[in-house]
């Protein structure tokens, strides 16, 4: 699609899971302009996911505040303007996407937002792809981009992170192979409710299997709700910093969880998953290592989902991934 590429700017400001899936460009993009600048510009609040990833060149982060403030998208667009890119790739195609995509100029290409989107977007690509593919959408971006094949999400763990990890874990009294518990999410049609997560733990803990719940500081009075009985749980909730996730779930032997950013770097570092979904699309293939997703659709217009998976049926479906794993 665009030749003479030096410098390339990546979109995605938001939000975990969809910047985790966003991963998938970066190989391709490597391979197609093995000598180019590679840039990604994100929000505060998710960028630290890709802080270590040396696949990047550049980690543009921006205060969510600048996309309501002239005087803050006035500063960006004469930064991003500075860097002089070939080529911008809108992974977001929201309406704010796409205004920060015409801030920094050049040519444009990528998923648009409707109507107005679609004047600041020089190539419009639809959002293709197979999907019950991870990252499907993402995938057929790159593909559209470089007319390469593109690969599963992925994420590079840090030797430094690795050893964090480490003492923290020793520190908790954790030990590797633990299973990795993923359940909160911001949409309630996500959830799987508290006292399921307890019964699980408790099912898993009596199996041997030493359960870590993760969360972010927002989360950490959920959290509570779901430790009923401490020895079932470590309990981590409000504890980690987002950049380190990925080489705590790279010592788990599984990860659990909904639909949700946190689940998705269990993917993303080639970890067995079961994934648990509802009022979500969900991905059933295409990912790099054992997965196993479990589905309970809404079954009237309240959008009540997921309690007809119970924690027999989840405690079930671990067994089969770690015989898997080993």
């Amino acid at each position: 699609m665009a030749h003479n590429v030096h410098s390339i700017l990546i979109v995605r400001l938001s939000a975990l899971g969809d910047i985790v899936f966003t991963t998938s460009l970066l190989e391709t993009l490597r391979a197609a302009y093995p000598e180019a600048h590679l840039a990604w510009i994100a929000q505060s609040t998710f960028a630290g996911i890709l802080q270590d990833d040396p696949r990047l060149d550049e980690l543009i982060v921006i205060e969510k505040s600048v996309l309501g403030s002239p005087l803050g998208l006035l500063a960006l667009r004469r930064q991003l303007r500075a860097k002089k890119f070939d080529l911008v790739i809108d992974a977001q195609g929201t309406l704010k996407s796409n205004v920060i995509s015409a801030l920094a100029g050049s040519y444009r290409a990528g998923f648009a937002a409707k109507k107005v989107g679609r004047m600041l977007i020089s190539h419009a690509i639809p959002k293709g792809g197979d999907i019950r593919d991870i990252s499907s959408e993402y995938r057929y971006l790159a593909q559209t981009i470089t007319e390469l094949s593109a690969s599963p999400p992925s994420l590079v763990i840090d030797n430094i992170r690795r050893q964090e990890v480490v003492l923290e874990m020793q520190k908790n009294g954790i030990n590797p192979g633990f299973v990795a518990l993923c359940p909160f999410t911001t949409r309630p049609e996500k959830h799987w409710v508290a006292e399921n997560w307890s019964q699980l733990a408790k099912l898993l803990s009596a199996e041997g299997m030493q359960c870590v719940l993760f969360g972010g500081p927002g989360n950490v009075e959920a959290s509570r709700e779901m430790v009923t009985e401490p020895a079932s749980f470590v309990n981590l909730t409000g504890q980690t910093k987002l950049e380190s996730l990925p080489a705590w779930f790279s010592v788990a032997s599984l990860v659990i969880g909904v639909d949700t950013g946190l689940t998705h770097i269990g993917v993303a570092v080639k970890r067995p998953v079961v994934a648990l979904f509802g009022a979500t699309c969900p991905y059933t293939q295409g990912t790099a290592s054992p997965l196993k997703v479990l589905l309970d659709p809404p079954r009237d217009e309240h959008w009540e989902c997921m309690n007809g998976l119970t924690p027999q049926m989840i405690l079930q479906a671990a067994r089969n991934m770690r015989e898997i794993a080993v």
